[in-house]
């Protein structure tokens, strides 16, 4: 029999400068292990006024027995100012150490997992870190903590010897519980300004863009939730929290349009009113119209996509799956069924030049002539260098380089902007962020809403 442990989840600073993220991640661990053992979840970023004082208390009062902290970002930010997460990290862990010295602390999360070695050598307070989907193996870590070397995907200490059981394989949805949402309210993420409850759908990604680590993380098997079962937890976030408007967090919704398509008529048949956005690919093949008319009748709102170039060079370069004309098949499309859109780009990226840099300026100028106000201002917020994640392409290609040194961890974070160009990347960012400011103050004098704020 596996004594019953007080358990407490806690999400690390997920960003010091940007709206609220509801844990999901930790929720989904919670749903796998509350039947044994004694859960809390608790957000640092609810507290921000004093967030480590209210940490200290919430370890004081719950007195766990162990203490399971989701790093989910260690540098993020808006374009224009990125902000160094490390240190808070720090701080926290060292923080649930002090107070609780008997306590373990598991460690885990996409930034964990990306920077799992470095992470375990600077924080010697983590006693097990766990790489990759966790819900199963956190269940059986927490059978057994003496003996983490049993596991796939642990890091542990032996000594002054780290050690790693090796690769863990991904989470089945069959296998996967619904997660906990009932131990952490939802009002204060619905009051952020950004939509922050999210919904998975599919884990994975079949696309090999060389600066993407989700591949890493996820890989690049497509592992789907049946339709039924994404709209069942839609529905109980509408009827048992209130939540009528969420994102998917899917790494891409409509590859396979299919799949996307059945989520949106699943949705429309049981007349399910919320609203909800997601990332999308822009390949012409995976935006039919009928996957357009579907995803307006269930309420979607906004096509995010993440292009990150429109050159058609720079795309071969970035090694994506598109190429320019199926740029201006989002406009045309989007256009078409009245959808509203959002671009991200990258500034500056391997083989960048003038005429290169210059399209992604012509393209906007187009999406916005043909698509008025359903172009997403916040789209020019949205455009910054590369940041270089650990295990792609582009960190070869940055050590092969020498962009950056051969032994750099990566933690405090380094962006592909070498050369001249980078000057007009500043330029570029600061007239943006400018324009987007003044465009904001004007509409929020007007007495606007936020989501008018960011349409153009």
């Amino acid at each position: 029999m596996v004594p019953t442990m007080r358990v407490l989840l806690v999400q690390a600073f997920t960003a010091l400068d940007m709206e609220l993220v509801y844990p999901l991640g930790l929720a989904y661990l919670a749903a796998h292990i509350r039947d044994r053992h004694e859960v809390a979840l608790f957000d640092v970023n609810l507290h921000r006024a004093d967030p480590f004082t209210a940490l200290e208390a919430q370890v004081r009062s719950f007195r766990p027995d162990v203490v399971g902290i989701s790093l989910r970002n260690m540098k993020v930010g808006m374009p224009h100012l990125h902000t160094d997460d490390f240190e808070p990290q720090q701080k926290t862990i060292q923080l649930i150490k002090r107070v609780a010295p008997n306590v373990k602390i598991v460690a885990g999360g996409t930034a964990f997992s990306l920077y799992s070695e470095v992470m375990m050598r600077r924080l010697r307070e983590i006693d097990i870190g766990v790489w990759g989907e966790a819900e199963l193996r956190f269940r059986d870590l927490l059978d057994d903590l003496e003996h983490p070397g049993q596991l796939p995907g642990m890091y542990f200490w032996r000594g002054d010897q780290l050690i790693y059981t090796g690769q863990p394989p991904g989470v089945d949805w069959k296998d996967n519980r619904l997660p906990a949402r009932d131990l952490l309210p939802h009002a204060p993420y619905l009051a952020s300004s950004f939509v922050s409850v999210g919904v998975q759908a599919k884990r994975g990604c079949s696309l090999h863009c060389i600066h993407c680590s989700d591949t890493f993380l996820l890989g690049h098997r497509v592992r789907m939730r049946t339709p039924t079962d994404v709209v069942d937890e839609m529905q109980a976030l509408v009827e048992d929290h209130g939540v009528r408007q969420m994102f998917m967090c899917d790494q891409i919704f409509n590859i396979p349009p299919t799949h996307a398509i059945a989520i949106c008529d699943e949705i429309v048949r049981r007349g399910l009113d919320v609203k909800w956005s997601a990332w999308f690919n822009e390949h012409r093949n995976t935006l039919p119209d009928e996957l357009m008319v579907a995803l307006k009748a269930a309420g979607c709102g906004l096509l995010s996509f993440s292009p990150d170039h429109v050159d058609d060079r720079m795309l071969r370069n970035l090694d994506k799956n598109f190429r320019h004309e199926d740029m201006l098949y989002t406009v045309d499309v989007a256009k078409r069924h009245g959808m509203d859109v959002e671009y991200s780009f990258f500034l500056n990226s391997p083989g960048e030049d003038w005429r290169s840099l210059w399209a992604i300026v012509q393209f906007l100028l187009h999406a916005r002539r043909e698509l008025g106000s359903h172009l997403r201002l916040f789209t020019l917020l949205m455009m910054q260098p590369i940041r270089i994640y650990p295990h792609t392409r582009l960190h070869e290609l940055a050590k092969e380089t020498g962009l950056i040194d051969k032994d750099h961890e990566l933690v405090e974070g380094q962006f592909w902007n070498p050369g001249r160009l980078q000057y007009a990347v500043a330029g570029i960012q600061s007239a943006a962020h400018t324009l987007y400011d003044a465009r904001s103050t004007w509409r929020k004098w007007r007495g606007e809403t936020f989501d008018s704020v960011v349409k153009g």
